[in-house]
């Protein structure tokens, strides 16, 4: 049986509100094809990380970065783009108080093999020109990524790391976490990681997967993977979630649609005041 999922929309004084619409059914998960369905456990520290492929093919990096290219081409043409585009949206003007100076890519999973991850790199890589200071900076990670992947995200301006942080990354700087179709638990280390003064917080936004649905979910199964996520579950009293685009604005294409579905910005404006340990013990209630 659907379920109505929360999410928020723009209202015509450009607040954003909670909304109910129609979502898949309670307890599944966002289409995940490039990723494992059985990821390994989060490091607790940084680890060292290498490329799970090693070899370097110079043509196999090179026909990958034309491909890239081309499905930039693509999400700048769509509908979906050109709704994130619009010059008065509250997104941009969002974007214009953080001010990111940053974009991390994190989860993208195999974009050689996998047609919907390279889509997802090539938002990110639109985000950063559009939307995003000139001088901003970009990096991408996920533990499957081979050399000729890593490659092709140098050529593309992304860099990667040599350390697996768990996604447990505390930010300097105000950074925009492009985190698609990830593990609820990726989307909780980071917010813990960020989770000391609501200063520290203010200075993250994260697309991907819906908290407000993530809240849906731990209320369905008490004892899933959404229910352990305290930050996820705390954060959405603050969080400001807006999805990105409803099926319409999609182009009627599966990996398109499966690309970008059930995926919201956040942006945690919270209060200097707010309690942040008491609003993860509300969470886990």
């Amino acid at each position: 049986m659907a379920a109505a999922a929360a999410v928020a929309i723009p209202t015509a004084d450009a607040d954003w509100t909670v909304v109910r619409r129609r979502g898949r059914r309670l307890g599944d998960a966002p289409p995940t094809a490039c990723h494992p369905d059985a990821p390994p456990p989060l490091p607790v520290t940084p680890i060292p990380w290498a490329p799970s492929d090693p070899s370097l093919d110079p043509a196999r990096v090179s026909r990958l970065v034309a491909r890239t290219h081309a499905a930039i081409s693509r999400v700048e043409a769509s509908r979906f783009y050109r709704r994130l585009l619009l010059p008065d949206s509250p997104l941009r003007r969002r974007l214009v108080l953080l001010e990111p100076v940053r974009i991390s890519l994190l989860g993208v999973g195999s974009f050689e093999s996998c047609p919907v991850a390279r889509l997802q790199l090539a938002l990110a890589a639109l985000l950063r020109r559009d939307l995003l200071p000139d001088a901003a900076s970009a990096d991408l990670f996920d533990p499957v990524l081979s050399a000729v992947e890593c490659a092709a995200a140098a050529e593309l301006g992304f860099s990667v790391p040599s350390l697996d942080d768990g996604c447990r990354r505390r930010v300097e700087e105000p950074t925009l976490f492009y985190m698609p179709h990830c593990e609820v638990s990726l989307y909780d280390a980071l917010l813990a990681a960020n989770w000391d003064s609501p200063a520290q917080l203010r200075r993250v936004c994260v697309l991907g997967n819906s908290f407000q649905w993530y809240a849906i979910q731990a209320e369905y199964d008490r004892s899933g993977p959404a229910a352990k996520a305290a930050h996820v579950l705390g954060a959405r009293r603050f969080a400001c979630e807006e999805p990105v685009g409803e099926t319409g604005d999609l182009d009627d294409e599966d990996w398109f649609t499966r690309a970008f579905n059930e995926t919201s910005w956040h942006f945690f404006e919270v209060d200097d005041g707010v309690n942040l340990a008491a609003s993860i013990a509300g969470g886990r209630r």
